[in-house]
């Protein structure tokens, strides 16, 4: 009886758990090396603790790379939401539709998924090392050697990003790529909270309204740093790449997307007939939060004399209807890798044989999930790549 080919992932996390499954139900030898105490640290936290698994609106346009995004067309095809719900219902999850086409685990919660991966993992025979962090890797007589003392066939990096450092992300991937001549996008910041300048922030923080910016609706949140909230996660990826040439970014929001400009100026000019002796926050306050009302007020630039609603003039209205639909932000940073959901760069996409996710550079050496140059909108698309190049790096490995 021969041998069986042994291979060694690096990261617990759900490209890693995921392929780690497939893998071994193959009749694989493999052992996942964790540096963290559990598995899927990281996976616990997505989606506020509930697990954005998937989406059920899986497309190409969802995911972004620094390269040619097109190269992973074929990946995102084959690994469909259809095909993706039935491999978590055979391991029994079962999936619940969250806000708009957002698939959760029907538990609503994180860990049971963890718990699943981790079982099946397991089950099929998956050796997991915990606190077992890779700091070298090397390749000898057609082996690596991990930590000059663990060998094996084949070595897939699933070691993710940079993003959260404290659920025990690291850089160890990008360094192992650099070490077989890969070249890394630098990463920067996605999906994360932006940083304002704005001097009034303090007066509107913890305000949630839905808004819209660059056509795209959703949760908006006031912060006293800045903004945040679903929409801003949206946006976050074209304003972080942004920061990275230019010391400031502006975005304008809607804060009342279901008024047209004219329907607006309509109803503040009636209510000002209607209202007059009203102070303005208090004028405003019928029709949005308090505190917003104030901070809109702020940003119009309105005369300090004006207190009341009866003397303003057309042109103070319309200041006040262009601040409500078009209120300015200029953002300075992000909240950086200490809070970005996923990183933006990583693994140069045109260096990876994507068929089955081995390197261009290395036989016998693959990368799958977050540590590639691609990474995705919110809604559970980043969580999809992991688990669709987990799957194509299972389907397509070859016995040594």
């Amino acid at each position: 009886m021969s041998q069986k080919t042994k291979i060694a992932i690096i990261g617990a996390g759900a490209s890693g758990l995921f392929s780690s499954i497939m893998l071994s139900s193959k009749g694989f030898d493999v052992t996942i090396f964790e540096k963290n105490n559990k598995v899927g640290k990281k996976l616990l936290a997505t989606g506020n603790g509930r697990c954005n698994i998937t989406n059920q609106n899986i497309k190409l346009s969802n995911f972004y790379s620094n390269s040619n995004i097109s190269l992973i067309k074929n990946q995102i095809e084959d690994f469909s939401y259809e095909y993706c719900k039935e491999i978590f219902n055979k391991m029994g999850i079962e999936f619940k539709q969250g806000q708009n086409t957002r698939m959760y685990p029907l538990s609503l919660s994180s860990s049971s998924v963890v718990d699943i991966l981790e079982y099946e993992a397991l089950k099929e025979g998956t050796k997991i090392e915990l606190n077992s962090e890779i700091v070298d890797v090397r390749y000898e007589k057609n082996q690596f050697i991990l930590n000059n003392t663990k060998r094996f066939d084949k070595l897939i990096i699933a070691s993710g990003s940079i993003a959260m450092p404290k659920l025990g992300s690291s850089e160890s991937g990008y360094h192992f790529a650099k070490k077989f001549k890969h070249k890394i996008i630098a990463p920067f910041p996605s999906l994360v909270q932006l940083v304002s300048d704005n001097k009034n922030l303090d007066v509107a923080s913890g305000v949630k309204i839905e808004a819209v910016i660059d056509n795209k609706r959703g949760d908006f949140l006031f912060t006293k740093y800045g903004v945040s909230g679903s929409l801003i996660l949206d946006i976050s990826r074209k304003i972080s790449n942004g920061l990275q040439s230019q010391k400031n970014v502006k975005i304008v929001v809607d804060t009342m997307p279901d008024f047209t400009y004219e329907q607006l100026s309509d109803l503040l000019t009636k209510r000002v007939d209607r209202l007059k002796d009203k102070e303005l926050n208090l004028w405003l306050d019928g029709i949005m939060n308090k505190k917003l009302a104030k901070f809109i007020i702020l940003n119009s630039n309105i005369p300090s004399h004006i207190r009341y609603a009866k003397f303003l003039s057309q042109k103070e209205i319309n200041k006040i209807v262009k601040t409500i639909k078009s209120l300015e932000f200029n953002i300075i940073d992000t909240k950086g890798f200490e809070t970005c959901e996923v990183c933006a760069g990583g693994v140069e996409l045109s260096e990876i044989n994507l068929e089955n996710m081995e390197s261009k550079y290395q036989k016998n050496l693959f990368f799958i999930g977050e540590v590639l140059d691609v990474d995705g909108d919110c809604g559970g698309y980043n969580l999809h790549w992991a688990w669709s190049s987990a799957y194509n790096v299972a389907l397509n490995m070859k016995r040594s």
